[in-house]
């Protein structure tokens, strides 16, 4: 997993918080191209992500952001991770995924757990593979235990940036994404810095989320039953083709030499998804 860090001053006042509080830890997921990185240079007001073409990227695949301030109590942890670009995947992408899931739960456990997700996307409609993400990160990753906040980005030219929701908050719903807070933003200045304004205005939004999400407590739980159900959820939500099959072994390898587990216990969960499997087809 990448990791970059940034050190700037928000605008912002400082909440009230415990000495002894981790840094917050927050998931930001979401297709490709929709502003995820741009999201992560918004709240660092530091040019700190760079986009990326997706070429070389795996679901799941994660880079972190310590992003801190003057006042400590204010400082953030961002997870940008790679949501999904189709509603299924092979085999391949299935191991791919599987490894990089299980770094992002180690990190996230090692840093206390995850007090949010921010599902990020572009207004518009609700596409499959929009609806896939939610699930993968909100149900799967998550098991609906931790606050998702929706950020619509894109809204440079809206009127009123805040209307959108108005307007589209049935069809969201109904899409079966409910999430417990929204900001509706841009992440752009634009040419000449037409839009920046709104850019200053869509940072302090975001910001005072992040601050009041971060005064919850962390979702957390321990690492190998919280990857063994990614693994299952994974098989049976993405993969047409049921059963592991001649990806058995395939699997095994990269439990043991990828993901570091022992054999026994790479080998018990291959054996908990075979079983769910077989319930699934009976």
């Amino acid at each position: 997993m990448a990791r970059a860090t940034s050190s700037v001053d928000p605008s912002p006042p400082a909440p009230v918080m415990s000495p002894h509080q981790r840094t917050p830890n927050f998931i930001i997921f979401g297709e490709m191209g929709v502003g995820k990185s741009s999201l992560v240079n918004l709240i660092a007001g530091d040019q700190l992500a760079k986009s990326s073409s997706g070429a070389e990227s795996c679901t799941l695949q994660s880079t972190e952001y310590p992003v801190t301030f003057s006042d400590p109590r204010l400082n953030v942890n961002l997870f940008d991770t790679v949501g999904l670009d189709s509603p299924t995947m092979n085999n391949a992408g299935y191991l791919d995924a599987l490894v990089k899931a299980h770094e992002l739960i180690v990190s996230l456990r090692n840093r206390g757990g995850v007090h949010g997700l921010l599902f990020c996307m572009k207004a518009g409609r609700v596409s499959t593979t929009v609806q896939q993400n939610y699930r993968l990160f909100f149900e799967f990753l998550c098991q609906e235990q931790v606050p998702l906040a929706l950020v619509i980005t894109n809204l440079e030219n809206e009127d009123n940036m805040d209307d959108w929701w108005t307007k589209n908050k049935a069809h969201i719903e109904n899409s079966g994404i409910v999430p417990v807070t929204h900001v509706c933003i841009t992440t752009i200045k634009g040419y000449q810095n037409a839009y920046e304004a709104r850019y200053f205005e869509s940072r302090k939004k975001v910001l005072n989320m992040l601050r009041e999400l971060g005064g919850s407590d962390a979702c957390s739980e321990d690492v190998s039953s919280w990857f063994l159900r990614m693994c299952k959820k994974l098989r049976q939500f993405l993969v047409p083709a049921k059963g592991l099959g001649r990806s058995r072994q395939k699997m095994l390898q990269m439990l043991t030499k990828r993901c570091k587990l022992r054999k026994e216990d790479a080998v018990q969960l291959l054996q908990k998804i075979d079983a769910d499997e077989e319930k699934l087809v009976s």
